[in-house]
């Protein structure tokens, strides 16, 4: 047993080396020169190694994602939009269209008014925004916004056709089906916005709605690049304004939608893919994502850490301090027809909505009586569009600043001044009527900011769509009446008692918003 003993001991001590001889030299041994041996690793391991480190990057991608999500949700929401900004390039697509039906049925001009399409587009959107309420709530967000865009886009296609066999079928595919899908699809990003976002509501609701507006900076370009791109000069006139005849621009119109369906379709799957409801473990809010500590355990003593007092009186997160901003009532439709302050607000944005239906209709065919330049024309709408997208943030931070009722009333104040004299700066010269009509579109572009915060703010959350829906029923009223209205004021007055009429509308309005209650 001894033997054995000593002989195993002798064999720990040794060390084999590579020709499988005994050695006890601690250099020949592995243990001893551990730095000096190679380690060969198998396309596997590699294999295994490669995926461990991309899934490290992509997690901290994902990581990074995660904590920003409530910005790519803002982004989405202006992709959707950036299609459905049809108004605010239809005054530059209808006078085109004029000319094209004018040379189809060569009757006088004022028979053909591209204004019923605007006027059904307005219909169908307002009607529709109701009806997107009551979608997202039983759907969803994102599948009503695919809805919508399948409608929308669908409808733009179609319009290829239609303007092919009459205008009435126009008037039904690019106008009512069209404002059914860009309808749907104008109301579920706000309230998703404003759940990523609850303490920046009325900036982020700006930011969002700049792609409402900000769409048409695109569209209004790519009509008159894609329609008369050699800026050949309208070459009939009547009293009313002047026409195109010549078959190089006319006969390109058609295929235009085909064009723009393509683009919005486009836009709206960006949209679709980056907007979405918050779920559980998603950061809200940089003030709302911090984990406040009790002051006081009930468990423990009642004492007080001095380190969360100071890390609550930092956060202006409203978990903070619940009872200095209590949220809104949550309203029902039902509810909110029983108030005071439905009526004002249906009345003040349908006065405002006036003057919006003249200056997006007729801006270019009252320029074109003075001014022969149809690029320039089209740049006026340009500018202006660009104008509604940076007066969304700017009318949107407006009233976070000085109230919603004060801002309602600066802006329908300042629309009754600058329209008052808006008809004599075309007789001064294009130059001024070109600022001039940018300054009203800046003024007009509030309402699709102030109205909608004034529906959320006062009437709540949940029945946002539904709620603002109903009160942008009077756009309704206000579509069907303008067609007949404008054109009995411009047999009998003139173009100088169109722009009158806005500013006396929008007086109404300021006189009606002084009494709203709620806000």
């Amino acid at each position: 047993m001894n033997m054995e003993n000593t002989d195993s001991m002798e064999d720990e001590q040794n060390h084999t080396n590579e020709n499988g001889e005994v050695s006890s030299d601690p250099q020949e041994s592995p243990v001893a020169q551990p730095v000096f041996q190679e380690v060969f690793i198998d396309d596997e391991d590699k294999g295994k190694m490669k995926d461990a480190t991309e899934e490290g990057c992509m997690t901290k991608v994902a990581k990074i994602f995660h904590r920003y999500r409530r910005y790519t949700v803002v982004l989405g929401g202006i992709f959707v939009y950036l299609p459905i900004g049809v108004p605010w390039y239809f005054g530059n697509l209808a006078s085109y269209l004029a000319s094209y039906f004018r040379r189809q049925e060569a009757t006088v001009d004022e028979v053909v008014d591209p204004q019923w399409i605007f006027a059904a587009f307005f219909v169908a959107f307002s009607l529709a925004i109701v009806m997107s309420g009551y979608l997202a709530n039983f759907l969803g967000t994102r599948p009503t916004i695919a809805i919508a865009m399948v409608i929308h886009s669908g409808a733009t296609f179609l319009s290829y056709f239609a303007i092919q066999h009459s205008m009435l079928a126009l008037i039904l595919t690019f106008g009512a089906v069209g404002g059914l899908g860009a309808g749907l699809a104008y109301g579920p990003p706000m309230p998703a916005v404003s759940k990523w976002l609850p303490r920046r509501v009325g900036l982020a609701s700006g930011v969002l709605l700049m792609g409402f507006g900000g769409g048409a900076v695109f569209y209004n370009e790519l009509i008159t690049f894609y329609i008369n791109p050699d800026n050949i000069k309208a070459d009939v006139t009547t009293t009313r304004t002047s026409y195109f005849s010549q078959s190089v621009v006319l006969d390109r119109i058609p295929t235009l939608f085909l064009v723009m369906g393509a683009l919005t379709l486009l836009l709206q799957l960006i949209g679709l893919a980056l907007i979405r409801d918050p779920q559980e473990g998603d950061v809200i809010d940089e003030a709302e994502s911090i984990e406040l500590k009790p002051i006081v355990d009930k468990n423990k003593s009642p004492a007080v850490d001095m380190r969360d007092i100071d890390a609550q009186s930092d956060t202006k997160s409203t978990q903070s301090m619940p009872v200095s901003e209590p949220e809104p009532k949550e309203m029902s439709p039902t509810e909110l027809l029983k108030t005071k302050d439905f009526y004002l607000l249906w009345i003040a944005l349908g006065l405002n909505h006036y003057g919006y239906v003249i200056k997006n209709n007729y801006y270019k065919e009252y320029g074109a009586r003075r001014v022969d330049n149809d690029h320039l024309l089209t740049s006026i709408g340009t500018v202006s569009t660009i104008a509604v997208a940076i007066s969304r943030l700017f009318w949107g931070m407006l009233t976070d600043v000085i109230g919603i009722k004060m801002t309602i009333l600066v802006l329908t104040g300042t629309t009754a001044v600058l329209t008052s004299f808006w008809f004599f700066t075309l007789l001064a010269g294009p130059a001024l009527y070109f600022v001039w009509t940018v300054m009203v579109t800046w003024t007009l572009a509030g309402a699709f900011i102030v109205f909608p915060l004034a529906a959320l703010n006062v009437f709540g959350q949940r029945h946002y769509a539904s709620n603002y829906g109903l009160i942008s029923t009077v756009q309704i009223v206000i579509n069907l009446a303008s067609p007949p209205l404008i054109r009995a004021l411009l047999d009998n007055i003139g173009w100088f008692g169109v722009f009158c009429s806005i500013a006396v509308s929008n007086l109404i309005g300021t006189i009606a918003a002084l009494f709203l209650s709620r806000m």
